[in-house]
């Protein structure tokens, strides 16, 4: 198997297992930068053509990742702006519902908690078990639902759901279906034209190993068109690319989800290195970070079952995902054991009383065997 380890830096004396927090830049993302820096050090190398190479080139990346149209996707600072183009684009009104679940992150939370100054009624769906199920969502949904807005990874527990039974059911009542994939897009494979999904958004600083301000949003094209665009992002009108014969008392916005991208795409800094991040993505490919990060953790869960240790839901085969939590006889044993580890140079993440691993390339079966030891 290739050594992945040498595209990174040294963590030392760090063992760095928090790629659900944020995904460290591999050494050709810092090469882009370097690019980035040189064009700004000197201006007279910037043409009017880097604004739109750029944002083409990355677009076209990311919708590869998740088997979608590049026409199909907006760049964004964030999955909070790509959930906040439905919440701000669809006409809501009182009465109408929206639900979501009670372990989604906060990017897909309080956005839709908001619309209650509106009277919109958010239902919020708590799951019976370890992880959210449709029984759990079903009984919440009504002819009156106008979202349903769901976390495809748990970054709380790392459990996974199966997002077909979810669409189906926001289908039926005619929901808009918005899924969160932040901490799956890049590490699991994802075609959204197999999925009944409208919206996919996605922060770009954990698994896609992006800087922080970038993200993209996945919009379903027939649900375009039924969102207001409150703010119009000059770089995305037709014919922005000549300065020069920009319209001054009418203009004309193409018919593609580009004209909601986030205004300043055009981030040299930003863009550059996410570019080179997906450019290694590419090169090594998703299957082959499921598989190392699946082979990491199913090791880790033996172990840590044969410790006595209590799994989260991502350990059962349904809702696995790159991601493990696992907790002690006690939530004040658990953050005592976390504080350990950290003492120890083990970088992983304390969420919700559990300690959540989260491997990528750059990990080793050895390390895992010295986080086993050490526990």
């Amino acid at each position: 198997m290739t050594d992945y380890r040498r595209e990174f830096y040294d963590f030392a004396p760090c063992t760095f297992l928090d790629c659900a927090y944020h995904g460290p830049f591999p050494r050709s993302a810092v090469a882009r930068i370097e690019q980035a820096i040189e064009l700004k050090q000197n201006p007279s190398r910037l043409q009017a053509h880097h604004f739109f190479d750029i944002t083409a080139s990355v677009r076209s990346r990311l919708a590869r990742l998740v088997g979608a149209s590049p026409d199909d996707l907006a760049l964004t600072n964030s999955a909070t702006q790509g959930i906040a183009v439905v919440a701000n684009g669809l006409e809501f009104q009182a009465g109408d519902e929206v639900v979501i679940a009670s372990a989604n992150f906060p990017s897909n939370l309080f956005t839709w908690l908001h619309l209650r100054r509106l009277g919109v009624d958010v239902r919020v769906a708590r799951p019976s078990g370890g992880s959210l199920l449709p029984g759990d969502v079903a009984p919440l949904l009504s002819p009156r639902t106008k979202v349903l807005a769901l976390d495809w990874v748990s970054y709380t527990t790392g459990a996974r759901i199966d997002l077909a039974p979810f669409g189906e059911l926001a289908r039926r009542v005619g929901a808009v279906f918005v899924v969160d994939a932040t901490q799956g897009v890049g590490a699991m494979e994802m075609d959204v034209k197999k999925l009944p999904v409208d919206v996919v958004a996605v922060a770009a600083y954990k698994w896609l190993l992006g800087p922080y301000a970038t993200g993209f949003a996945y919009i379903r094209p027939e649900l375009r068109d039924r969102l207001d665009l409150r703010t119009v992002n000059w770089l995305t009108v037709e014919g922005s690319a000549d300065f020069d014969s920009l319209p001054v008392d009418e203009f004309r916005l193409p018919r593609t989800a580009e004209i909601f991208d986030v205004p300043n795409t055009a981030n040299f800094l930003n863009l550059y290195a996410l570019q080179g991040s997906l450019e290694f993505i590419e090169k090594a490919g998703v299957r082959t970070v499921t598989a190392h990060c699946r082979r990491l953790l199913d090791r880790l869960a033996e172990g840590l079952l044969s410790r006595g240790f209590r799994l989260s839901a991502a350990a059962q085969p349904e809702h696995q995902s790159t991601i493990l939590c696992f907790a002690a006889a006690s939530a004040d044993a658990t953050r005592k054991l976390h504080e350990r580890l950290v003492a120890e140079n083990f970088a992983v993440s304390l969420r919700h009383d559990m300690i959540r691993v989260s491997p990528y390339l750059y990990n080793t079966e050895d390390e895992i065997g010295a986080l086993l030891s050490l526990l």
